[in-house]
């Protein structure tokens, strides 16, 4: 009997599966998932936008309005 390796206990080495390749369905429903992500950064960064915006501070302008009616001399 001869043996290929020095050693009396067989080695049995467990088989991995052959790599997958990607398919296009794994594609498509990444793709949707970075867009899902990036409309939602996008909505919530434009709320807190619309949301910073202080209501008074937005109707201020450089003259009241009463001193836009008079007409200066």
């Amino acid at each position: 009997m001869v043996l290929s390796s020095p050693s009396s206990v067989p080695e049995f080495l467990p088989q991995s599966p052959p790599p997958q390749l990607l398919t296009l369905g794994w594609a498509l429903r990444r793709a949707a998932l970075w867009l899902l992500m990036l409309f939602v950064m996008v909505f919530v960064l434009g709320w807190l936008f619309y949301a910073g915006i202080d209501p008074d501070e937005a109707s201020a302008g450089p003259f009241a309005p009463a001193e836009q009616a008079q007409p200066r001399n």
